[in-house]
């Protein structure tokens, strides 16, 4: 299985993309999914700053749990979305 190599400026394009999300949503449980997506970008985009600037040794096991985190945010953003009933 191949992994993806990410980046801390990935993560933080991703992190702007969810709090731009965040900033343009009414509902306010999908802005709460939106902020908790964008944190879990910076949580890794500074555990890779770290890592880059020799700070602390990058664990795969905690890359793969930030990015399952962030996976299931922006996916129960989806579900939510699927559930809401139309505005009229």
């Amino acid at each position: 299985m191949a992994y993806l190599q990410m980046t801390a400026a990935f993560c933080r394009e991703q992190e702007v993309m969810q709090r731009a999300n965040a900033a343009s949503e009414p509902l306010e449980n999908r802005k709460k999914i939106a902020l908790a997506a964008a944190k879990a970008w910076e949580e890794k985009a500074v555990m890779l700053e770290k890592h880059d600037a020799g700070d602390t040794p990058l664990d795969r096991l905690d890359a793969e749990i930030t990015l399952e985190f962030a996976r299931e945010a922006e996916f129960g953003a989806e579900e939510d979305a699927e559930s809401e009933p139309p505005l009229t």
